[in-house]
């Protein structure tokens, strides 16, 4: 379930890069205008930025970071708290200098977003978080907001999503080649664990075990070795001697993977062919004679199985690097002045 407060403003985490605004972005970008009323109420507010001509205020910074500043309250004081504060709203006045010049290349290549489509995404919300249209308007009411601005947002979302997509996604072309290279290079992401099915006879030993009940065990665990090696009947002798819950099942355990069993258990069985028995083997709960059922090799996931997986991961990496590039070229086309870090 998604929280819908959390959802209200942009989230600029450090070390993301902006495809990750592909998805819905409910950013609060309100445009502004230079007349003269306008610039009057910001200048009371103040201006952070002005991009193109388009003003980004203090107070909308403030709004997009609100959830940050609030933990910094609960947890910095003084001149601290200042200092970190400032840090945050420096930091995040970059992405949404980089959203106005998103939005505005979106309105250069005319990209629309319906009504529909606005109602698509607050109707999905509702279902995620399974809330009526009334807790809707109490969530909105309770950050300040109105239904009317909760869907400029989206749309500014969606138009972001959709200038990247048109941009930058729409370029990105992969090669088979370049898939089975990568898939060469990862292959040992796709290793599958061999497995092992394996059947014992166990002769408990308590945790403080003497000396005497030390020898006492494995005596007895050789005792019925001797007995196995003269053709007695495993399966039959783990029923009647062996002193852990798989005993009624003739000392059936199942099928592990590799490195599952127990330390000094596995390494007993690795020269072991199926149907061979181990000599007694010490682990932390006894002493075990070890009957290897059937081994299977470990190999790797083919390629086919894995392609989709690769095409994803190697995608978003080239996604992050020509998005990068992309919001760089648009700064440069720009024209931005910086009046307020903080």
């Amino acid at each position: 379930m998604v929280f819908l407060p959390q959802m209200l403003a942009w989230r600029w985490r450090r070390g993301r890069h902006a495809p990750a605004l592909l998805g819905l972005c409910l950013i609060a970008l309100w445009q502004t205008t230079y007349s003269r009323a306008t610039i009057a109420a910001e200048l009371i507010d103040g201006i952070a930025a002005v991009v193109n001509g388009d003003i980004i205020t203090i107070s909308e910074v403030y709004e997009a970071i609100a959830p940050e500043i609030a933990e910094l309250q609960q947890r910095y004081s003084g001149a601290t708290l200042r200092d970190k504060r400032r840090t945050l709203f420096k930091e995040s006045l970059q992405p949404l200098i980089d959203q106005r010049l998103q939005l505005a290349r979106a309105q250069e290549l005319n990209l629309q977003v319906t009504e529909k489509d606005v109602a698509y995404h607050v109707n999905k919300l509702k279902e995620q978080n399974q809330i009526s249209d009334a807790q809707l308007q109490q969530m909105l009411e309770s950050r300040g907001l109105t239904l009317e601005a909760y869907q400029e947002q989206i749309r500014h979302g969606l138009l972001v999503s959709k200038v990247v997509n048109a941009e930058v996604r729409s370029r990105i072309v992969l090669m088979e080649k370049e898939l089975r290279e990568a898939y060469e290079q990862r292959k040992e992401r796709y290793r599958v664990a061999g497995e092992l099915n394996v059947s014992h006879i166990l002769f408990l030993v308590p945790s403080h075990a003497t000396p005497e009940e030390e020898a006492d065990a494995k005596q007895r665990a050789e005792a019925v070795l001797q007995k196995l090696r003269q053709g007695g009947d495993f399966v039959a002798l783990a029923k009647h001697y062996s002193e852990g819950p798989s005993a009624d099942r003739g000392g059936a355990l199942g099928t592990f993977r590799t490195g599952e069993l127990l330390p000094g258990f596995e390494q007993a069985i690795t020269s072991l062919q199926p149907g061979e028995i181990s000599d007694v083997v010490r682990t932390r709960v006894g002493w075990h004679i070890i009957r290897l059922e059937q081994r299977k090799a470990g190999a790797y996931r083919p390629f086919e199985e894995v392609k989709d997986t690769l095409k994803t991961e190697l995608s978003q990496t080239k996604l992050d690097k020509k998005y990068v590039e992309w919001i760089e070229a648009l700064r440069q086309q720009a024209f931005v002045t910086i009046l307020y870090e903080g």
